[in-house]
């Protein structure tokens, strides 16, 4: 496969999500049982296997970088500030995996000395795939297609929020209703909802709940920020990167533009 800009690892994660999506399409299509983690957190053998599918292809092509993957936990400590960690969701969207919905995605996103540098994202069903790496802009491509830049449209209107299919935010719902906005998008899986708002069908997602973690987000935030998003916690804080300190629980706010970000953070300071 052709890519879209020169990056000396990019082929690799590319390769390594489309062969975790071929693993876990086939059980998919043929039935599968479902687990619980702590928290009542949904998973399946396709979560364990695609994670382990992509862990063990980044032990083999890059020894000496950390990682920290959903299922597995941190695999190798960080021995210097500045090494690169890689950060594995193996099925962004479990819950919609469950329901056959197709909205549901393979995340692998890298940093390098806290900074994100490297994302992408695999939707098998829709054989969608975004790439981004820092300062080479975002790409996306659906089958053959070529190519296409993702650059988030101008807003016109009312603001589209984001919501999740399946724990939608009430908060959300009434920041919405401050900014005069009734349109909503419902999207499974992290990555999905902020590629709808690149792609400029929505403009705004909220998730206020402290379960956010590293691998949830660090793909989808380098690319949509390289299509022109921001990103940032409630209180407008970026997100940290440092494995050993995986969880954000001062939730997610990302938005299409700078001037809506600023909006929403102001109106969350004063909402009880």
């Amino acid at each position: 496969m052709p890519l879209p800009f020169p990056h000396p690892d990019l082929e690799f994660a590319v390769g390594v999500v489309l062969s975790a999506g071929q693993a876990i399409m086939a059980i998919y299509e043929r039935g599968f049982d479902v687990a619980f983690k702590a928290g009542q957190e949904p998973v399946t053998q396709a979560d364990r296997l695609a994670d382990r599918l992509i862990v063990d292809a980044l032990h083999q092509a890059f020894p000496g970088d950390a990682i920290l993957s959903e299922e597995q936990g941190l695999q190798h400590r960080q021995d210097h500030p500045g090494q690169r960690v890689w950060f594995i969701d193996p099925i962004d969207g479990t819950k919609e995996f469950i329901k056959r919905n197709g909205e549901f995605a393979i995340q692998v996103g890298a940093a390098l000395g806290g900074t994100l540098a490297l994302g992408v994202i695999w939707q098998p069903t829709a054989q969608r795939l975004w790439v981004a790496a820092r300062g080479q802009g975002c790409y996306t491509r659906a089958g053959t297609q070529a190519w296409a830049r993702v650059c988030i449209p101008p807003r016109k209107g009312p603001p589209v929020l984001a919501l999740s299919r399946s724990h939608p935010s009430s908060l959300a719902l009434r920041l919405a209703d401050h900014l005069g906005s009734t349109a909503r998008l419902e999207r499974g899986g992290v990555g999905l909802k902020l590629m709808a708002i690149a792609a400029g069908e929505a403009h705004f997602y909220l998730n206020d709940s402290n379960s956010t973690k590293a691998w949830d987000i660090a793909a989808p935030e380098l690319l949509f920020t390289e299509a022109g998003g921001v990103v940032s916690d409630r209180r407008g804080r970026p997100f940290s990167y440092i494995p050993e300190r995986p969880y954000h629980e001062a939730g997610l706010l990302a938005s299409a533009d700078p001037d809506l970000h600023r909006r929403l953070l102001d109106l969350m300071a004063g909402t009880p």
